[in-house]
């Protein structure tokens, strides 16, 4: 028997499927024919472990066959053999195909992309084999990589390209022994429209905003961290003159999406300003293309007439006052009522304290203050102990935290109740035996 293998399912053949759900199931073989002149057909003989084969099909006198109501994510070792008209079988298999049955392609996640983009798709379905590669019909799509989960999930990474046809597109997996199945128009290429200012805070018109205020803009969607510079993303001033931004500023938002404009100093109190963001030769999308036209905000927003004076003070703590079986791991967080000045935001200010009133070492870095600058987060240099008080404590006073005015805390604040750490079980036994053995 010489030369058993795969073959592509003929296109008349293919052209019957409804959809590539119609292939569960199946793995579609051909052989070469033996010449001997009393051949009176041939039984293919199959199973799940190699050399194995308990389940066998008379398939007549014919060269090519499709197995059917496989079991899918299961490997299939096959062989064939010829039979005479006395019944007699070949004295050999033929050589062996291992495969998984065809690979069936049900979904996609998400089910579409905008020209340009980068994303991750997970492709679900079935009999997917590791070392599987995905195609898409058409052009413009290109696979940068493709990660496999297992036998029903690949995450696949692509890129749109910027110019690349709209339309649903069909998805094709193809497994290492070049068996392939297709979802027809699982994935949807979209237009990339011009990205858009949705939303910014201070809104238009908003009054009595504190002169502290550190204003956002709300993008359309995700930008091009490159283009969200202080001078196409600006703050003016009632003369239109832009008001300077801090180093960093203006900071992006961990999904892309929004601006926040960090002035260098507090504004003026009683004033009026207007977020500007530049359109065309400015502030761009992660696919490149930039705002049709410049964004100004209108009317603009008025400051506070009296400037700020109150200091910051404690809204909040995670773990909260009183909480127990917490995690010897965490991180604590406490949160203002209004932005701090991030240089008064350290270690010796914002700390973590035992029972006993001793600071809790702090890891490098630790505490962080977020973007908005109305939270920290204290990251201990080791794990707390277990079943032990702890109690989140703000320097207050001179030498304490201060607001992005430079007002300080009226006074030092320590959680009360604190928090308690869990009491974690014992490690796991090891090395059982058996000791009545010689």
């Amino acid at each position: 028997m010489r030369n058993l293998h795969w073959i592509p399912l003929l296109a008349v053949l293919a052209v019957a499927l409804v959809g590539a759900t119609s292939w569960a199931g199946t793995i579609s073989l051909a052989w070469d024919p033996v010449a001997d002149s009393d051949v009176a057909g041939y039984r293919v003989y199959y199973g799940t472990s190699a050399g194995t084969y308990d389940q066998v099909r008379d398939v007549g006198n014919v060269t090519a066959t499709t197995l059917s109501g496989l079991d899918p994510c299961t490997r299939y070792y096959i062989v064939v053999r010829a039979y005479d008209t006395g019944g007699l079988e070949s004295a050999n298999d033929s050589n062996q195909v291992v495969g998984l049955p065809r690979p069936v392609v049900s979904a996609s996640q998400p089910a579409a992309g905008e020209q340009g983009q980068s994303l991750t798709l997970s492709i679900t379905g079935e009999s997917f084999d590791s070392g599987a590669t995905v195609e898409f019909s058409g052009t413009g799509i290109t696979v940068n990589g493709v990660a496999y989960v297992d036998c029903n999930t690949l995450n696949v990474d692509i890129t749109i390209a910027a110019g690349a046809a709209t339309g649903a597109r069909d998805i094709t997996v193809i497994n290492p022994d070049a068996s392939f199945g297709t979802g027809a128009g699982l994935f949807t290429v979209t237009a990339n429209p011009a990205p858009t200012v949705s939303a910014t805070d201070p809104a238009a018109g908003a009054s009595d905003v504190a002169v502290s205020v550190r204003p956002t803009v709300t993008f359309s969607e995700a930008m091009d961290p490159a283009s969200i510079t202080a001078d196409n993303v600006r703050l003016l001033d009632a003369s239109a003159a832009p008001v300077a931004q801090a180093a960093g500023s203006p900071q992006l938002s961990a999904d892309r999406r929004v601006a926040t404009i960090v002035p260098a100093a507090d504004l003026d109190a009683g004033a009026t300003y207007r977020i500007w963001v530049r359109g065309p030769g400015g502030v761009r999308d992660s696919a490149g293309k930039e705002m049709a036209a410049d964004f100004e905000q209108n009317p603009g927003f008025t400051t506070a007439a009296i400037a700020d004076t109150q200091g910051p003070r404690v809204t909040g703590t995670d773990p909260a006052a009183g909480a127990t079986a917490v995690s010897v791991q965490v991180r604590p967080v406490v949160t203002f009522d209004e932005a701090l000045d991030p240089a008064s935001v350290t270690a010796s200010t914002v700390l973590l304290i035992d029972a006993l009133g001793a600071a809790v070492p702090q890891a490098a870095g630790s505490p962080v203050l977020s973007a908005d600058g109305m939270s920290a987060t204290i990251t201990p240099a080791a794990d707390l102990a277990e079943t032990s008080t702890y109690r989140v404590r703000v320097i207050g006073g001179a030498g304490g935290v201060l607001d992005l005015a430079g007002n300080p805390m009226d006074q030092t604040w320590t959680q009360s109740p604190g928090f308690t750490t869990e009491n974690l079980p014992p490690s796991p036994v090891s090395g059982l035996r058996r000791t009545d053995v010689k």
